[in-house]
């Protein structure tokens, strides 16, 4: 197969300059996927990031909308028609601006989720919760990376058709990918110092399972691709729960490229809210 290079991101919409989002960057082969680079790029660089290479596609671990129930609501609040597109659901939003669009949050009070968040066996949340972490602005400022990425270039799924040599974008939730596989899902996110000594066991213990996958579980998983990286990645993965997740968004996307028969097509539910509030691609037995 011709060679793919494969984009993975845990996104972040903390105010810190640069904030934690990170980038994975992998090459799709015929041996698999090796990544060869994971760092911390920050928001405000990760489109400039994305631009600069011409990949193939990119999974991005944030909400890309928000769920139908608060999109009437704001086209309600604003006086407007029911919002027909992503396109004009994202300009109405930039109208808002991100204060006005976090007050409308606050008025709204609740925290439904789309339909792909309650999909069978996800644990995704509503990209409206405002707990901790909170997704109501790293929501937005995702919607505005989005918006931002050349057309001619990147197509978001489900929202867009396919570009011919363009750059797919897709949203992926690394829980959901390690639950489908069966690896550790939980218990590798740094709250504490004290605590890192169990979540780096506990990092180490998803990394063993994803490179060790095709090796373990190769009859299962025929089509799925094997991972692999250097000590040096290895290690900078370990040390990190930003980076784990974006290594982990970045082997989601590489299955979708090279498998998609592992995913559930959004349009075969016959759901017409998916066209706003797009979907999470994850792997599923439900195919």
């Amino acid at each position: 197969m011709t060679e793919k290079l494969i984009f993975g991101v845990d996104f972040s919409g903390a105010n810190t300059v640069p904030n934690n989002t990170y980038l994975a960057t992998g090459r799709l082969g015929n041996t698999g996927l090796e990544i060869v680079d994971v760092r911390k790029v920050g928001s405000l660089a990760l489109k400039d990031e994305l631009i600069k290479h011409k990949g193939s596609a990119v999974g991005i671990d944030s909400p890309f909308s928000l769920p139908a129930e608060f999109l009437g609501y704001m086209a309600r609040s604003q006086q407007s028609a029911p919002y027909q597109s992503f396109q004009e659901m994202a300009g109405a939003l930039f109208q808002l601006g991100q204060a006005g669009f976090i007050e409308l949050v606050k008025e709204f009070k609740r925290e439904p989720k789309r339909v792909t968040d309650k999909w069978k066996g996800s644990m995704a949340i509503s990209p409206l919760h405002r707990g901790n972490p909170s997704m109501v602005q790293m929501t937005y400022q995702c919607i505005q990376l989005l918006a931002m990425l050349p057309p001619d270039r990147f197509y978001t799924l489900p929202f867009l058709p396919e570009i011919e040599d363009g750059c797919a974008v897709i949203e992926v939730y690394p829980r959901d990918t390690l639950h489908f596989f069966q690896l550790k899902e939980t218990g590798y996110k740094s709250k504490d110092k004290k605590d890192e000594p169990q979540v780096t066991s506990a990092r180490h213990e998803i990394v063993q399972g994803l490179l060790e996958l095709k090796e373990n579980r190769g009859l299962t998983f025929r089509n799925v691709p094997a991972l692999h990286m250097n000590k040096n990645m290895h290690a900078s993965v370990i040390n990190s729960d930003h980076a784990l997740d974006a290594v982990i968004a970045c082997y989601t996307t590489a299955i979708f490229a090279h498998a998609k028969e592992m995913f559930v097509d959004p349009f075969s539910l016959n759901d017409l809210d998916v066209l706003l509030e797009g979907w999470i691609y994850r792997p599923s037995s439900e195919n």
